[in-house]
């Protein structure tokens, strides 16, 4: 295989851990640019994503030089960093990925449990209230995984808002519950309207805004301690 050729020849010439390595290496169907490169005994299996299919030579060399990097803890040259950037920001690339994330990327809600917070309820009184209902969502509601890191998350492929079922307690107020509504409409606002916004997390301009929603000093201190009170209880 070409690909695999490749593979070999860029990780054994730029990384002396490899010289010796077995190397096995495929196109993989992953919904976005997921590269990823493991280790099974002496030998190394790659898989890029095959959105990268007809990718050229440069910008594949690029992306096993930083798969090569990773495992070898090595700092990438910035020059392999800047081709693939280039070239996962091409409007061909984008549009692909954008259109798989449609197909197959749409998030799970859970349906049929009881709920202590109305969340389509608070979206609408939010969105009214501090977006003059400019704010497309098309659907919010509680994910499938208990995350106590990940407390929300919002989808622009999808304008979907999922929320941890952690915050679906009696024990949290309503006040929390629409403070992370307000914080994951912010990104829906910001990735609309700034240019590059998505690949900052949370730029200034967000941050700002953030603290200025009226609860945002006591739904912070109230998450703080009721995330550390279920840490101690783990």
């Amino acid at each position: 295989m070409a690909l695999q050729r490749l593979c070999r020849s860029v990780l054994q010439s730029a990384f002396p851990a490899f010289r010796s390595a077995q190397i096995s290496a495929c196109f993989y169907p992953y919904i976005g640019l997921t590269h990823t490169i493991r280790r099974k005994g002496s030998s190394w299996r790659i898989r890029i994503s095959d959105h990268c299919r007809n990718a050229p030579v440069p910008a594949l060399e690029a992306i096993i030089v930083l798969l090569g990097s990773k495992v070898t803890r090595r700092k990438p040259p910035s020059r392999y960093l800047e081709t693939y950037r280039n070239y996962s920001k091409e409007a061909s690339i984008v549009k692909a990925v954008r259109e798989r994330r449609l197909l197959r990327g749409r998030k799970l809600i859970a349906k049929g449990a009881p709920s202590f917070h109305a969340l389509e309820d608070i979206c609408r009184e939010i969105n009214g209230r501090y977006f003059d209902n400019r704010v497309h969502i098309a659907r919010i509601g509680w994910g499938m995984r208990r995350s106590w890191s990940r407390l929300g998350h919002y989808d622009p492929v999808h304008r979907t808002i999922i929320l941890s079922p952690v915050l679906d307690a009696a024990e949290v107020p309503g006040f929390v519950v629409r403070y992370i509504v307000y914080h994951e409409m912010l990104h829906a606002v910001f990735e609309d309207d700034l240019p590059g916004a998505a690949n900052r997390h949370h730029p200034y301009p967000f941050r700002r805004a953030e603290e200025a929603y009226p609860d945002f000093a006591r739904a912070k201190e109230f998450l703080r301690e009721y995330c550390r009170r279920r840490a101690s209880r783990c």
